[in-house]
């Protein structure tokens, strides 16, 4: 089994941890967002809105789960705002996941080819190994804690199992509404029931989660991802009522018929082969989009593996994967979205497994090594396609989705800065409030005392409209109606963008306006010039 267990690490790694600070190529806004608040918690023991050690934190845009950042603030600690220091965690957690995934399969089928083949398929699962690699989401984290749970439930260790089920509920929202659905499961598949104490035990380890979730942010969240508190789903019962008399209109157009209609969708979809196998989530930042997020070579041994399930009578996986797409398919884009189906990893991770296993026990012992060959060299081939355009194809196919540039030409700015009264920074382009404060490395108490709000105000310094945060920068965009070039400042520094400042694609770094002075420009990963640094003459 230590053989078994080596390969299987070592297999894990190899995929999770090389070039991790490049491959994404750049640490796109959630992932700067967790960072700064890490950075905000260590070196001031307050997020970025100044409360003291939060079980949410509110982000400039939205609500999560604080165990996320938490976890990132001993890496920062280690290696300062860099992208490894926001990655690494969640690369870690991605890393153990096959390990407790064989230990869990193993404990309930006693078998270590069952548990390493299952294993070895998540090791090597696109979907599990993109969102190893960045952060932000706390998807991996939340199965680590989830099949530790279960593991150590299925040993009948029910205090430790409570407390990672209960961990998990810190992790991601996707856990609110999984966790109570598979604790009824386990009522029924597994034996000797805990006690209830154990229960009460449980409820007391997640009173904080659960009043934010009833009375908090946890709710405000829910109200703005379900898709029947969305307008647009209201306002398509009431166009498809109208074309009907009355009484059927009303009878079968209306919020319960269309709610189930439309969940049965999203739940059905998440089966789809275009999403496991085509193209995966529409996010480019969630799928490679020339694969689906599983291998596809793996589609026949997904659908021998659940049979081999249903065979076997592992009811427990089966009744996983049934569950695992029902928190996304609450929400209005739940449909192909990856993180909220990330659920679904673990018993696609262990059917594949089956699959396999089933496969190769097909054949006689003689058949059985060259099979088992076979399959090494064409699933290594497979996965070697796909691991090279993963580095050399998709940080440029994917470069605006993450996007590329910033770090470059914040680092650019914070040098150049100290010699400028105002700075000027484009705020249309990408929402560059929390570009500025991680890759400039901006002290969180200065922040505290600096920020108010980010809403725009017309012209805030005339010819601009944004916000400020302190005397010093400004974050909007020029005034329409102002020919900028002109209005420049000798004393200030702005940072434009080529495409929602600069006409076409001329390049102000060979030939500028007479009034302006380019300071630093950067490109995109095509050479196009993508931010100016400049100043007036």
């Amino acid at each position: 089994m230590g053989l078994l267990i080596g390969i299987l690490l070592l297999v894990s790694a190899f995929f999770r941890f090389p070039g991790l600070g490049s491959y994404p190529p750049e640490l796109f806004g959630d992932e700067l967002d967790v960072g700064y608040q890490a950075i905000s918690l260590f070196r001031t023991g307050r997020d970025i809105y100044r409360r003291p050690l939060p079980i949410y934190l509110h982000s400039l845009s939205e609500w999560r789960q604080g165990l996320i950042v938490y976890q990132l603030v001993p890496t920062i600690a280690l290696f300062g705002n860099t992208p490894v220091a926001v990655r690494l965690p969640e690369a870690v957690f991605g890393f153990l996941t096959p390990l407790i995934l064989f230990l869990t399969v193993y404990q309930i089928a006693r078998s270590k080819s069952l548990a390493f083949l299952s294993s070895l398929s998540m090791a090597v699962m696109p979907w599990h190994i993109m969102y190893s690699r960045m952060a932000a989401f706390g998807v991996t984290t939340l199965l680590d804690f989830l099949l530790l749970g279960l593991l150590l439930y299925s040993k009948k260790n029910y205090p430790l199992a409570f407390l990672f089920f209960a961990l998990s509920l810190y992790t991601y929202s996707t856990a609110i509404i999984f966790l109570p659905l598979f604790f009824l499961a386990l009522l029924f598949l597994q034996s000797p029931k805990p006690k209830l104490y154990h229960y009460a035990y449980f409820l007391l380890l997640i009173l904080p989660i659960l009043f934010f979730i009833i009375m908090g942010p946890g709710k405000e969240r829910f109200n703005v991802l379900s898709f029947d508190r969305q307008s647009q789903f209201i306002d398509q019962i009431q166009s498809l009522r109208i074309q009907f008399p009355v009484f059927i209109g009303k009878a079968f157009n209306n919020r319960p018929l269309a709610t189930l209609n439309l969940f049965s969708q999203n739940y059905l979809r998440s089966f789809s082969t275009d999403f496991l196998f085509v193209r995966g989530d529409p996010v480019v930042r969630s799928s490679l989009q020339v694969i689906g997020q599983l291998l596809p070579l793996s589609a026949p041994f997904l659908l021998l593996g659940l049979l081999n399930l249903i065979k076997r009578r592992q009811w427990l996986w089966l009744v996983w994967l049934g569950l695992s797409p029902i928190p996304s398919a609450l929400t209005f884009d739940g449909a192909f979205h990856a993180s909220r189906l990330f659920l679904m990893v673990p018993p696609i991770s262990v059917a594949i497994g089956y699959g396999l296993f089933g496969f190769i026990s097909w054949f006689s012992r003689f058949f059985r090594l060259m099979v088992s060959t076979g399959l090494l060299v064409l699933f290594s081939v497979h996965l070697f396609g796909i691991a090279m355009y993963y580095v050399y194809v998709y940080p440029k196919s994917s470069w605006r989705w993450w996007p590329t540039g910033y770090s470059q030409v914040m680092a650019d700015l914070k040098k150049l800065s100290p010699d400028y009264s105002r700075v000027f920074i484009n705020n249309t382009y990408e929402p560059s409030l929390i570009r500025f404060l991680f890759w400039t490395n901006y002290s969180p108490a200065d922040f505290h005392n600096n920020f108010t709000l980010d809403q725009s105000v017309d012209n805030i310094v005339e010819g601009f409209n944004g916000f400020s945060l302190g005397n010093k920068y400004y974050f909007g965009d020029f005034n329409k109606n102002v020919e900028f070039a002109d209005s420049l400042s000798a004393g200030s520094l702005y940072l434009i963008s080529q495409r929602d400042n600069v006409p076409g694609d001329w390049d102000w770094s060979q030939s500028p306006p007479a009034t302006v002075k380019v300071l630093s420009k950067v490109t995109d990963p095509y050479g196009q010039p993508l931010f100016y640094l400049i100043t007036g003459k």
